[in-house]
């Protein structure tokens, strides 16, 4: 069944409501309830942002059942309105949202909100409910009026009415919450006493295997947009489990990319930052993601100007030189869109044992490093790399030998040229 990029009742609100476009001066439009609110000098930029679950990890988990979710995601920019984007893509059932609140997290766990903070969320030009049909890629709300900040926690609850709802989850490395089921609805509910982990799956981690990610896991949400005078682009992460956050600390934003949008708030001035929007799934490769996610995660992005390529699983069964093939194909396509590429190396737990021992990392990380094709490279590589080439320096290593920990990704964020990255121009399709 064909997809839809976006749903027929968003295309109706965005022309019955004329919904958030900008001009060539700059000028943000954001419409609520059919509202126009004209804010000069602002403009539309992705903030936050995962990737649906089981496109790698099919049937992780159970669906709500008639009763309340409280998504949390941290945004990277700041602004005045803000826009959320939903999917399905469950080929049959569809996802009914019987009502939406979003508000302002307190402190930096559980489901408590600040006082008042709370707004409704409203659809297709002021409707308290939605329906998102099967193969729905993406669905937007309404603009919502509610002024955030850089690094703020949005509490998005939505109530999942009925029993017959798919299990559509993105991905994340913090928590998200949810009411028993059959709870029915109290997105209203500010105290957040009565939510659990949305799926708190029980267990140790047997030592040297990537941690689980308790409750980790938004429901139906795929991106979150802000209208904002702070940023003027989105530097994407496109990921595997290293992105995704594999072994680094649960709630605690730890991963690089989450880091880097501190990086970024506390380097670049107002005006001129790019948000941080992380697309990443432990297990991918970047045969499959260069393949299947690059539309939905990448190019769909509102306002995307860069792409950090970091999907380090093929070398488990593949080739340096087949990898290559990949990154040429993601880096035509991205500047025939005026989307800059960067290109960290390959790390000694990329999956690929059989090719550190012939020499297939080291040929990958050589063409990253030396081949000019990639608009900018940083060797996570060397940073964390053990000599011999073969694991990674004892204190880096999360003690699977797969991912490194908090302090691995820390030493990333050190290293990456943020400032020589956002500066660089657009691309051309002839670059």
């Amino acid at each position: 069944m064909i997809k839809h990029l976006t749903l027929i009742a968003s295309l109706v609100f965005l022309a019955s409501c004329n919904s958030s476009s900008s001009s060539s001066s700059g000028a943000g439009t954001a419409t609520s309830s059919c509202t126009t609110v004209n804010e000069a000098g602002r403009q539309w930029l992705a903030a936050w942002g995962g990737t649906r679950e089981t496109d790698v990890q099919q049937g992780t988990g159970p669906a709500p059942v008639d009763t309340t979710i409280r998504n949390v995601v941290r945004v990277t920019t700041s602004g005045t309105h803000v826009r959320l984007r939903f999917f399905n893509e469950d080929e049959t059932r569809p996802i009914i949202i019987g009502a939406a609140s979003i508000g302002i997290r307190e402190g930096t766990s559980g489901a408590m909100l600040k006082t008042n903070s709370a707004v409704p969320v409203t659809f297709n030009c002021g409707k308290p409910t939605v329906v998102i049909p099967p193969n729905t890629v993406a669905l937007e709300s309404d603009p919502i009026a509610l002024t955030v900040n850089n690094q703020d926690d949005l509490a998005i609850s939505l109530y999942i009415e009925g029993d017959n709802n798919p299990p559509e989850f993105s991905t994340a490395w913090n928590e998200s919450y949810k009411l028993a089921d059959n709870s029915g609805n109290d997105v209203a509910d500010e105290s957040g006493a009565d939510f659990i982990l949305i799926d708190d799956r029980p267990g140790q981690v047997p030592p040297g295997t990537p941690l689980i990610c308790n409750g980790c896991r938004p429901y139906a949400l795929h991106g979150v947009d802000v209208l904002t005078d702070e940023a003027v682009g989105v530097m994407t992460f496109l990921g595997s489990s290293s992105f995704h956050g594999y072994n680094t600390s649960q709630n605690a934003y730890r991963r690089v990319s989450d880091l880097l949008s501190v990086r970024m708030l506390n380097e670049v001035p107002h005006g001129q930052r790019h948000t941080i929007v992380t697309r990443a799934v432990g297990g991918d490769t970047l045969e499959a993601a260069s393949r299947d996610r690059m539309a939905t995660d990448i190019w769909s992005t509102t306002g995307v100007s860069s792409v950090v390529v970091w999907v380090t699983n093929d070398l488990s069964s593949r080739s340096a030189q087949e990898i290559i093939e990949n990154y040429r194909s993601v880096i035509s396509e991205a500047h025939s869109r005026g989307i800059n590429v960067f290109c960290p190396t390959w790390i000694p737990g990329a999956q690929s044992s059989p090719a550190n021992l012939n020499g297939e990392r080291a040929e990958l990380n050589e063409w990253i490093l030396n081949s000019g094709e990639c608009d900018g490279v940083v060797d996570y590589n060397a940073a964390v790399e053990a000599p011999g080439g073969l694991t990674f320096l004892p204190q880096y290593n999360s003690g699977d030998s797969i991912h490194s920990n908090d302090a691995g990704h820390q030493l990333w964020s050190d290293i990456t040229p943020l400032a020589d990255w956002i500066a660089l121009p657009a691309p051309t399709s002839a670059n």
